[in-house]
């Protein structure tokens, strides 16, 4: 049985405490860390990992492995530089408890007094919307809403960010149920910045990276001091390995050693190695509280013994084989990370890759299962069998797929002219549609990422293929026509269920401007 493993160290069993000595979990020595480590590497196809273990305020483990790119073959090491994603949840709550500790604001804080333009779809929801809510995912919108103000590269304003709010509509009742929500730490880091009087990323850097010493980590890719330690990101295209854009943003970049520090910090209850307060302990065990409740995976019911799971302030939370857990990973294009704690264990552990795969979430995982059975699960392992049945799912489904994306013989109902123009949303702004080389073109105005050409397959729709095929997110293109016959607008659809959902092209609704 899966539930209760056979000898599981954290359990009781009289007979065993009486009169046989009980085994003590460890956890991987070095040998079995490095072994684990190079198999994520070989069968999910991972350039270059950084990853770190902390036991007992200690650093017990800190190891660069493979390359920083496939094109240079440079060694990551502890200094190599990584992109956290959103890891950075966890320091802009950090950084409001700060101010929380300073008497500067309170978690349950209408977010309106501080941002007066700050407005949801429902008038109530915006008054009543608190600085808690904005970390919480329970805003009502649905997964991942509005992303593509962000995503893969866009860079709306964060004005323009808060005022595309009051257009995207919810799915659910406010503060009913959890659905993973981007845009919310965009407006918390606003609220940082009016409250603290400098960039959310410019507090940071000064009050929380600094104080812990986190040399060359920075919460803004602008201020990377030396370009030549970072990682670059890679993506996989039709299996094989190829480097992509790196994302200029205002995320967390920071190195294996800075990331054992930011969770040594934790494991301290906010003190410093000195052991004076950065957070009080309080605000700390605030931001590991539970809020929302999740529905739990089958995987971490079968594997990890999950009863509950949650989301606090910045952190995701559960029961793992009977002990707390706290986590997050963190994603952006050709990067993925995650860490991960047993707070009563008192370790951590932090895996850092440059490529967009379940390696680091496999890594922590099997790691901090190894200090609490004695038969850990190897999660690599899973992993590596799930990307095997994707395989052979799309192997077994490419026929239909090929049939509803393959290039239609016959023309499109109306002219290619037809279809031209400016198209506006109105959460996301314009997308442009133009001829080139005798073909459809579509561009995003927010992003140099998102501009492919329009494959024809069937009356009026299309399937835009993005010229950069690291995007792995190919949609539909479906063109709308009103009774005059003219074309008035289009809707979008990922063409693959696998597409990450900060894609939600399924959230726009084009209309043609008349210019």
């Amino acid at each position: 049985m899966n539930y209760i493993k056979k000898s599981v160290c954290t359990g009781f069993i009289l007979l065993q405490t009486l009169l046989i000595p009980q085994a003590q979990c460890t956890g991987f020595n070095q040998n079995q860390v490095d072994s684990l480590v190079k198999k994520a590497q070989r069968e999910l196809n991972v350039p270059g990992v950084a990853l770190a273990i902390v036991k007992d305020n200690e650093v017990i483990h800190a190891k660069g492995y493979g390359v920083k790119s496939i094109n240079n073959g440079d060694l990551v090491d502890t200094g190599t530089l990584f992109q956290v994603g959103s890891i950075t949840k966890s320091f802009r709550t950090a950084a409001l408890a700060l101010l929380v500790d300073r008497n500067k604001l309170n978690w349950d804080d209408k977010v309106i007094d501080y941002l007066p333009n700050f407005q949801m779809y429902d008038p109530w929801v915006t008054r009543e919307f608190t600085i808690r809510d904005l970390l919480t995912h329970r805003s009502g919108l649905p997964l991942g809403a509005g992303d593509l103000l962000q995503w893969p590269d866009a860079k709306a304003t964060t004005d323009e960010i808060i005022a595309a709010l009051r257009f995207l509509k919810p799915q659910s009742s406010f503060r009913s149920q959890y659905a993973y929500d981007n845009l919310m730490y965009i407006v918390a880091a606003e609220v940082i910045r009016v409250v603290s009087g400098m960039p959310w990323d410019q507090f940071v850097d000064k009050e929380l990276l600094a104080p812990l010493d986190m040399e060359d980590c920075v919460a803004h890719s602008k201020r990377i001091a030396e370009p030549a330690l970072r990682a670059t990101p890679h993506m996989e295209v039709d299996g094989k390995l190829k480097t992509t854009f790196f994302k200029n943003a205002d995320l967390v970049n920071c190195n294996i050693k800075g990331m054992a520090k930011w969770a040594k910090m934790h494991l301290a209850q906010g003190k410093l190695p000195n052991g004076e307060p950065l957070i009080s302990i309080q605000q700390q065990q605030e931001m590991w509280r539970p809020v929302t409740l999740q529905q739990v995976s089958n995987l971490a019911k079968k594997y990890s013994q999950t009863h509950f799971q949650a989301y606090g302030l910045g952190w995701r939370l559960m029961d793992f084989h009977g002990h707390l857990h706290v986590s997050h990973g963190g994603a952006v294009q050709g990067m993925t990370s995650h860490m991960a704690f047993l707070p009563e264990k008192n370790i951590a552990v932090i895996a850092l890759t440059n490529q967009w795969s379940r390696a680091a979430q496999g890594l922590t995982a099997t790691i901090l299962e190894s200090y609490v059975t004695d038969k850990p699960t190897d999660y690599i392992d899973i992993y590596i069998e799930g990307r095997k049945r994707y395989a052979a799912m799309q192997k077994n489904t490419k026929t239909d797929k090929h049939k509803t994306t393959k290039a239609s013989k016959r023309p499109p109902t109306l002219s290619l002219d037809s279809y031209t123009g400016v198209f506006q949303d109105s959460w996301y702004g314009e997308v442009s549609i133009e001829i080139n080389d005798n073909a459809l073109r579509i561009n995003f105005s927010r992003s140099k990422a998102l501009t492919g050409k329009l494959i024809h397959i069937d009356g009026n729709r299309f399937i835009a293929k993005w010229t950069d095929r690291t995007l792995n997110a190919d949609a539909y293109v479906n063109f709308e026509v009103n009774f005059k016959g003219e074309v008035s607008g289009f809707k979008m659809k990922a063409v693959s269920r696998s597409t990450d959902f900060s894609y939600n092209f399924h959230d726009l609704n084009l209309k043609k401007l008349n210019k």
